[in-house]
């Protein structure tokens, strides 16, 4: 790691924010303590002050007089910052005061809150305004110039000379109450809407408060007309007979309980008597409750609003010096490129050269005759004369009349990451996902959106740069994207590349309730994790299809906008873009290429509408791993490296991969262009990596990740709502697995003395009914249902 000496030190940093939280504090205290009756000894010139250590009488004692915390400098400080500029409203220096210096020493990024300290300043500029406008038209001081200061009563007098007192007073409210909605991110529409519940609430408590005392009343007047009766009859009786009293109270005392309003919460909870109906019903509620809990987790993430600090461009490496291509190197390359050329009887015109961080573009204007098919012919007779690897020929360069010959650097230049995040093609980008890929041979950052794409597939050799490129891709969303815009699948194999990223599951990261994994390694599990996105991007597309939408931009402005009402059938919410990133396919092809291949057709297919975008990655471009219902969904590509020119026609459909330099070295195919553009992806190290791994998670993240759709939750419900239509042994098969915890058609066979076929059926039905998970290849399927008690609640709720 290069030294930092330009940067402070923490020790300065330390120091510098120390003093600038102390003179903070103070400030505040001297603001807090201010006095009118200080104002006199306020007036002292600050020149003055040093005469508090000398026999001046009259410093001496305005020093003594003064009620300011910290003497006579606090009045002084405290009369020029109140009187002299907005008034009180300037008690928000200290406080921001004390936060920016926390900000500088934290190292945090000041975005956040270098926007509250804009609103806070146009607030206390109005406020200050505002009271000066009340001081301006009072014939009598209704307030005092504290509350103004002199800049308010300067930008009063402006404006009421300017638009008259009745439009000072209306623009200055307006302006206050805008800065307000800004600050706040108020929804007007839905504050008048929890304004009316509130106001519906109080209405209904003082309605029942008034029943209940109506009630009470009545029971008093109940109680007392029969305590009248009882006098009565007590007098009309003779005093040998007092045993009538105790029989005739229990009628009184009877009409006593029924007032109250216990009989009308009894339909609120209906009494259950079959011990049937409630195991029914406990597991209807568990059922509704996981839905709803389920749906209550996603409102959570998405809704629920955290205090994120996006990771600063400080815990990047700084740019290395970059390595200055050699004037005389490109002439002597030119030059000989020329003269190659004219030994193999092609004539050149002229050569412009445009050196890059990796590879120097040579462009070529040949002569009149000369054939482009010549200057590709001779693509290795030139590498040999330039004792070069990896020359790459384009013929012709699109939308010039030139030949491009791509010599690589004998200095190539690294480029950071943090070069390419901290560009300004990168910062004034207006991508909803935004890659910063690195940057072209003409030394530009490139940058591209992944929702224009819409899915992007790479392929390299090991050790090509593709696992770079794909954390360049991850860290290029992080540094742009609140955690609540976008959420990440990531499917790695290999377990170890992509593992880092578990520690963002409650910022990042989607999961799946049917698997235990967050960064998902198991081959069973990809596919189950593959099918939950397959069904969130149906679920989604229902969503649209209420909301009357096309798009997931335009179904969440019209979530933000409060155009859309909930439904008993749809709650309406944000929806975060969806990035699967799939690190190595061809280990899944392998392993279950059937049942990876159909969700990521489909997802290929489908979900771009719905903001879900697949990353697909693998070391091996073969036509069994990138099939051809892959490869026609996937229109933008990436290659990097490569073994064979079968390989890079696999990927690109043309030859040029194998020419590469390694070392993220990469041809980039976007949608709709003839030829690929050579990028050198930007490179992030693991420890850069870790850095803003660990920013992220310090930070308090959501209650939980969000939570994907249950596959077996589907086909669970799938089986409740069907109609009962099952083999006559499909309850017996049921209790068979589950008593033996073992999903084995070879089971039922024996069990049940039936043939293969029959057992196979049986099986994919106790699949649909959600009591086994699906085929896994030669091993048992997984049960489900732990207990017999869970099973027949179940096949109480098929029959």
């Amino acid at each position: 790691m290069p030294p930092r000496e330009e940067r402070p030190t923490d020790r300065r940093r330390q120091v510098i924010a120390f003093i600038g939280i102390l003179a903070s504090f103070m400030v505040l205290l001297s603001l807090v303590s201010y006095s009118p009756s200080d104002q006199a000894d306020g007036e002292v010139r600050a020149a003055d002050l040093w005469k508090v250590v000398t026999p001046d009488e009259t410093i001496a004692a305005k020093a003594e007089r003064t009620q300011n915390w910290l003497g006579l400098l606090g009045a002084i400080v405290s009369n020029w910052l109140i009187n002299s500029t907005i008034g009180y409203a300037i008690l928000i220096l200290p406080f921001f005061g004390m936060a920016w210096s926390w900000i500088y020493l934290r190292h945090i990024g000041p975005r956040r809150l270098l926007t509250m300290t804009n609103f806070a300043i146009i607030f206390a500029l109005l406020f200050s305004t505002l009271n000066g406008t009340i001081r301006l038209i009072s014939t009598e001081p209704l307030i005092a110039m504290e509350w103004s200061g002199a800049v308010g009563d300067f930008l009063a007098g402006i404006l009421t000379k300017l638009i008259g007192v009745a439009g000072t007073i209306i623009t200055l409210l307006g302006a206050l109450v805008m800065t307000l909605t800004f600050a706040l991110d108020l929804d007007l529409y839905k504050l008048l809407e929890q304004i009316k519940t509130a106001t519906k609430r109080v209405v209904d408590w003082f309605g029942g408060k008034q029943a209940e005392r109506a009630d009470r009343r009545e029971h008093e007047l109940r109680r007392s007309s029969a305590s009248s009766v009882e006098i009565k009859k007590h007098q009309d009786e003779p005093l040998p007979q007092p045993p009538p009293r105790p029989m005739e109270s229990p009628p009184v005392l009877n009409v006593r309980p029924t007032p109250p309003i216990e009989p009308q919460r009894t339909p609120i909870t209906p009494p259950i008597t079959a011990s049937d109906g409630e195991v029914e019903l406990e597991i209807n509620e568990q059922l509704q409750e996981e839905e709803i809990n389920f749906d209550d987790r996603e409102q959570v993430e998405i809704d629920e609003e955290i205090d994120y600090v996006p990771p600063s461009v400080e815990l990047l490496e700084p740019a290395r010096a970059a390595e200055q291509v050699d004037e005389q190197e490109l002439k002597v390359n030119a030059e000989l490129l020329r003269a190659k050329l004219a030994d193999f009887g092609v004539a050149i015109e002229s050569v412009s050269v445009t050196p890059g961080p990796v590879v120097t573009l040579y462009e070529l204007v040949p002569a009149t005759g000369v054939k482009i098919s010549r200057i590709e012919s001779l693509e290795d007779d030139i590498a040999l004369a330039l004792k070069a690897k990896g020359i790459r020929i384009i013929a012709p360069i699109p939308a010039k009349g030139t030949v491009g010959v791509e010599i690589p650097n004998h200095n190539p230049a690294l480029v950071t990451i943090r070069s390419a995040i901290n560009s300004a093609k990168f910062r004034e980008s207006r991508a909803a996902l935004p890659l910063a890929l690195g940057k072209t041979i003409s030394g530009e950052v490139f940058v591209d959106d992944l929702s224009r794409l819409p899915h992007l597939l790479i392929a390299g050799a090991t050790g090509s740069g593709k696992s770079v490129g794909i954390n360049t891709i991850l860290t290029s969303m992080v540094y742009r994207l609140h955690p609540s815009d976008v959420k990440f699948v990531i499917i790695d194999p290999k377990k170890i590349e992509l593992s880092l990223y578990g520690k963002l599951s409650k910022h990042y990261l989607a999961v799946s309730p049917d698997i235990d994994e967050e960064i998902v390694t198991n081959a069973n599990n990809a596919v189950l994790m593959l099918k939950s996105v397959e069904y969130e991007m149906e679920k989604r597309y229902d969503r649209l299809a209420a909301a009357g939408v096309r798009s997931i931009n335009d179904y969440n402005e019209r979530v933000k906008s409060g155009r859309l009402h909930d439904t008993p059938e749809v709650k309406h919410r944000k929806l975060p873009y969806l990035i699967v990133i799939i690190d190595e396919l061809a280990d899944l092809m392998i392993t279950a290429a059937r049942e990876v291949e159909e969700p990521i057709a489909r997802l290929a297919q489908l979900a771009r509408a719905v903001g879900i975008h697949l990353v697909l990655a693998t070391q091996r471009p073969s036509v069994d791993v990138i099939t051809g219902v892959i490869k026609a969904n996937f229109p933008a590509r990436i290659a990097y490296q490569v073994a064979s020119k079968i390989d890079s026609r696999t990927i690109l459909d043309m030859n040029g991969a194998e020419q590469l330099l390694g070392n993220g070295d990469m041809l980039y195919l976007p949608p709709g262009s003839p030829k690929p553009i050579r990028i050198q992806n930007a490179f992030i190290s693991t420890e850069e990596l870790e850095r803003i791994v660990q920013h992220i998670a310090r930070q308090k993240g959501y209650s939980q990740p969000m939570q994907l759709p249950s596959v077996f939750e589907k086909k669970r419900s799938a089986g409740l709502s069907g109609d009962g239509d099952h083999d006559e042994l499909f309850e017996e098969a049921a209790r068979i697995i589950v008593r033996h915890q073992q999903g084995s058609v070879s089971l039922l066979q024996r069990r049940l003395k039936v043939g293969y076929s029959r057992a196979a059926r049986l099986v994919d039905e106790l699949e649909a009914a959600g009591i086994v998970g699906p085929f896994d290849g030669s091993k048992a399927r997984e049960v489900l249902v732990e207990s017999e008690a869970e099973l027949e609640a179940i096949l109480k709720s098929l029959r």
